[in-house]
């Protein structure tokens, strides 16, 4: 029996598509009617908007743009993608005109339902207008008959009840068999078992989301640090219903959060707390996916998946990101224009529509990861362009000078260096991105996120010349060069220098071996500068700082995670060969066995599970329940929500970790306790969290340069001035 693939619908002929399409929008209207008079139907509601949001608007900008026969991977990607870019303009378009037209709240529930529907509206008949020709038998839906199948897809639920079972009942069992079953899957690609290459692209889809799931969903309110500060923003639109794009905050000129969020818990009905925590991670574990379609067009399919294992097994992917929800979207369109920029099939008009669409996207969701994928395309432009003036003219005036005119490592295979190929990093498509970058961030939020590039440039261009090298202020030096706290977390390090060394191998084999390695040149090329930003990250001072090594090292991975699988093999090989050399080696085991074994060591030491195991100064969010994290529980978010439903602007002192809590209700009050008690003034509050509490201990931060310093002190020297006024067992509130 042939059933259309949902995931192709841009290539169904038109009449099935008009139908079926129909019949989702009028599901979903008639699930939200039914909810609005009272009949609520568990997660329909949430489920349908989910997809009408996500992926629709999406389908139908494909089918209007005539893309088709992309494959089901790409079509899902490029209607996520579109869609979201659809959403945060309506957004944006709604919070202009409506105000202009007497609708002072164009962030309300009946206003952007019925604007989104009479978008989609108009995008359905371009769709079927433009699209005229497409008919004849819709593609079929090929399900892999596995047993992987189910397991792959249980992933996700097992991080589900695990979080569950940790927040109620303290137990972390099923967590812990989560992160073994992950490293499983790592060891069963490696050695080709169990695991078919046609459930790759779900086992990279299932993997990621089930490792995002297993730490957002951790306690019933947001955690970490700047996503308090999101979550903040989000608020300040859906309680007046209007984005107030005037409000100082580099974060306030994102549309990742001061539209999509309110959009998505409106037609969703979901508290933004849920949308950050359920939706967001929905949405970023797309990324591996595009990640890995990008490396598999390349190379092959496993070299794709342990790329891809690489890239989400480092922690920042599962901790860090789970509390950046602007980057987290910005870097959904990163792999899109990633996997377009790659794409030599694609027609050029089409190709630049999306490229300059999700760039637009790209901005208006995070300005750190827009501003270092802008001042890395000027270079990788250079590295192509510059070989290929050479080629077009030095020949010409120095013909005669033999061996002068040398290979371009950067060319396409088979090409001899000498032609000049399709190229798709080209000069405008800079000049466009470098503009939108410029024209939105001098526009928005007073400006502030071109003043804070300004700044940063202008303080390493200060020091650049006296501080480089310096572990005080260039933050990647200083991680080198301390000393780790126990020799288990040492070893930790040297793997992760390893792997550095591994991405440093491959780049040179893939430039040497360019007949092998079929790495396209704009990809190479933008890999080249994203290895230079990680030498910046540990030699010029304040620049890894700026965003955070960890989070810097992230992004390049984004890249650079290929190269280190192409350098394994590369060295893999080369020892294999010296070692036969020597002796007879009858069984050597292969150089993706070895990789993969190396992998799921670098997966163990990052998602903490061997610290645990070990207890050995236990690093992990989700597995240690005892350290001091930034992870918040109910009473201390009720104790937060009494301190500011008092109304005063009297300032309120909380330590380090609490800090974050607080930003969340309002960024100007709070403050950092001072090492000295003597120096908290009076007429303030201090508030405590259940960690000072049960510890009886505050966490006193210092400054130094670039690198952050803790310390932990003695709780009751500040108590003993201040008259406890609010107490619920979880956090308390002391005034002075």
């Amino acid at each position: 029996m042939h059933f259309p693939n949902p995931f192709r619908m841009n290539d169904w002929d038109n009449r099935t598509f008009f139908w079926v399409f129909q019949a989702i929008q009028l599901v979903f209207l008639g699930v939200v009617c039914l909810d609005l008079v009272g009949y609520y139907i568990p997660v329909a509601r949430e489920a349908l908007a989910f997809l009408y949001l996500t992926f629709l608007p999406g389908v139908l900008v494909l089918k209007a743009l005539r893309l088709h026969d992309l494959g089901t991977i790409e079509t899902v990607l490029y209607s996520a993608g579109l869609s979201l870019v659809v959403v945060m303009l309506t957004g944006l378009t709604a919070n202009f005109a409506y105000p202009l037209l007497g609708y002072t709240r164009p962030f309300s529930f009946p206003i952007l339902l019925l604007t989104l529907v009479a978008v989609v509206q108009v995008l359905l008949y371009l769709a079927l207008t433009r699209d005229t020709g497409r008919s004849g038998e819709s593609p079929g839906l090929a399900v892999p008959f596995s047993p992987a199948v189910p397991f792959l897809i249980l992933l996700p639920f097992l991080a589900i009840i695990g979080t569950y079972m940790r927040d109620d009942y303290h137990m972390v069992t099923l967590l812990f068999l989560l992160l073994v079953l992950i490293a499983v899957i790592g060891l069963a690609v490696g050695f080709d078992r169990f695991i078919p290459r046609s459930c790759y692209p779900l086992g990279i889809y299932a993997i990621a989301l089930a490792l995002l799931y297993h730490t957002s969903l951790i306690s019933e309110y947001v955690w970490g640090y700047d996503i308090h500060h999101e979550l903040h923003l989000a608020n300040g639109v859906l309680i007046p219903g209007l984005w107030d794009m005037t409000i100082p905050y580099n974060t306030n000129g994102m549309l990742s959060v001061v539209a999509l969020v309110p959009i998505y818990s409106l037609i969703c009905d979901l508290d933004p707390v849920w949308v950050f925590k359920i939706v967001y991670p929905l949405l970023f574990a797309l990324v591996p996916l595009g990640l890995y379609r990008a490396v598999e067009k390349q190379t092959d399919a496993r070299i794709g998946f342990l790329s891809i294992f690489f890239f989400f097994s480092f922690f920042t992917f599962y901790t860090e990101m789970i509390s950046l929800a602007r980057q987290q979207i910005a870097e959904l369109f990163l792999a899109l224009t990633v996997l377009v920029m790659i794409d030599k099939t694609m027609d050029r008009g089409r190709q630049a529509f999306l490229m300059v669409a999700f760039a637009f996207a790209m901005i208006v969701s995070h300005y750190g990861l827009s501003y270092i994928y802008l001042f890395s395309l000027v270079p990788a432009w250079l590295l192509l362009a510059v070989p290929e003036r050479l080629q077009s003219w030095l020949p010409e005036k120095l013909a005669r000078v033999a061996g002068l005119l040398r290979h371009d490592p950067l060319a396409p295979a088979g090409t001899g260096g000498r032609t000049t190929p399709v190229r798709t990093l080209i000069l405008p498509y800079i000049i466009i991105f470098a503009a939108l970058a410029y024209l939105w961030y001098s526009t928005v939020a007073e400006g502030t996120a071109l003043a804070t590039v300004t700044g940063i440039g202008d303080r390493i261009w200060n020091t650049l010349f006296v501080d480089s090298f310096n572990p005080t202020t260039a933050q990647g030096m200083h991680i080198l060069t301390s000393q780790s706290t126990t020799p288990l977390h040492g070893l930790a390090k040297i793997v992760h220098i390893a792997t550095q060394g591994l991405i440093a191998v491959g780049l040179l084999a893939t430039l040497a071996r360019r007949d092998r390695w079929r790495i396209e040149p704009e990809y190479l090329a933008v890999s080249l500068v994203f290895l230079l930003i990680n030498v910046a990250g540990i030699v010029v001072p304040f620049f890894a700082s700026s965003l955070n090594t960890s989070r810097l090292y992230h992004i390049t991975l984004i890249f650079l995670a290929p190269f280190a699988i192409i350098g394994g093999i590369a060295l893999y090989e080369r020892l294999t060969g010296w070692i036969r050399a020597i002796k007879v080696a009858p069984f050597m085991g292969t150089a993706y066995q070895a990789l993969s074994a190396f992998f799921v060591v670098f997966f163990l030491f990052n998602s903490g599970l061997l610290y645990q195991v070990m207890d050995d100064n236990p690093t992990s969010m989700a597995l240690d329940t005892a350290g001091d994290k930034p992870v918040f529980n109910g009473r201390e978010v009720q104790g937060a929500t009494w301190l500011f439903s008092e109304g005063n602007e009297r300032p309120i002192y909380v330590d380090g970790t609490r800090w974050w809590l607080l930003l969340g209700f309002n960024p100007g009050s709070q403050r950092y306790v001072p090492a000295n008690a003597s120096l908290l003034e009076p007429n303030s509050y201090l508030y405590f969290g259940t960690y000072n509490l049960v510890r009886e201990s505050i966490r006193i931060e210092t400054q130094e340069q670039a690198v952050t310093r803790a310390m932990y002190t003695d709780a009751d020297r500040f108590t003993r001035s201040h008259h406890r006024i609010y107490d619920n067992a979880g956090s308390a509130i002391y005034y002075r």
